[in-house]
């Protein structure tokens, strides 16, 4: 594979969709932006997310279209071993920065390694996969955020970083079965029953549901923390999230691929550039 075909696994652009989840964190945790919050922000969502998409996409030799990539380079052996070497190269940098911090992506690693390795391969169980996303990806990432504010780990057993993590979960439960639903043939095909396969359009209202779940506590920690305007801004824009999944729903049209996928990719990008408006102007604001 040539360096644009490997780099393009690494689906930087694709990455961008969980950083609100870091930042989130990292606004809970009153930490001030710094080299170490951009250090720490590469890591996690170049080198460690972005090696755990590349080792997915290894293992998934996908030929459709994939979060990110609609027609998606073809893989070779070179991709696993480029996806582990910049992962092993986040583990490097990040333990030179925060012990708590390391000691997390290695779990995350872990997790996302058996999230697609056919030796344990959580991705092919509807549960297993969205249980070790929202867990670990949803929270894991909040989690990582916070403790780039914060280096002391067990201000994570606080009660504002606990709400602040599940709350991150429910988003991510919600937006999850949502980026499988247009490729549910080809996971079928490779015998992955991915919570999409499983639970087919009955995705949309469990991502209504986290949506407007999401909203009532996230509102709740904006309001207690930042003020009720803020709160009204967050909650309304979740609630208006929850709408546009719902529109979506209504024209859903399982053969149409290429129109579902466009449509994820929007929303997922519409979900993304509210949260880091709103979470950008909170950090360059200030307290």
């Amino acid at each position: 594979m040539s360096p644009k075909e490997l780099f393009l696994h690494l689906r930087v652009h694709w990455q961008v969709l969980l950083s609100p989840l870091f930042l989130w964190g990292f606004l809970l945790s009153g930490g001030v932006i710094g080299p170490r919050f951009w250090a720490v922000f590469f890591i996690f969502h170049v080198l460690f997310y972005g090696g755990a998409t590349a080792l997915n996409s290894y293992y998934d030799q996908d030929e459709g279209p994939i979060g990110g990539l609609w027609n998606p380079p073809q893989v070779t052996r070179d991709l696993l071993i480029f996806s582990v070497a910049v992962q092993v190269i986040g583990l490097v940098l990040v333990l030179f920065i925060s012990l708590p911090l390391f000691g997390l992506s290695l779990v995350m690693g872990g997790v996302g390694s058996a999230y697609s390795h056919p030796a344990i391969r959580l991705k092919s169980s509807p549960w297993t996969s969205l249980l070790a996303v929202s867990i670990f990806q949803g929270m894991g990432g909040t989690a990582a955020g916070w403790l780039c504010g914060q280096e002391d780990w067990t201000t994570l057993l606080s009660l504002k970083a606990i709400l602040g993590m599940l709350s991150a979960a429910l988003i991510i439960t919600g937006f999850y079965p949502l980026t499988q639903i247009y490729q549910r043939e080809q996971d079928r095909r490779q015998g992955d029953i991915t919570f999409a396969v499983h639970w087919g359009e009955r995705c949309f209202p469990l991502g209504i549901v986290c949506m407007i779940s999401a909203a009532v506590l996230m509102g709740a920690l904006v309001w207690r923390y930042f003020g009720h305007q803020d709160a009204l801004v967050m909650s309304g824009g979740l609630i208006g999230l929850a709408g546009l999944i719902t529109l979506w729903w209504q024209r859903f049209d399982d053969r149409h691929v290429r129109a579902n996928y466009v449509r994820m990719m929007r929303l997922g990008y519409a979900m993304t550039g509210g949260f880091l408006s709103f979470i950008g102007w909170q950090l360059v604001r200030g307290p």
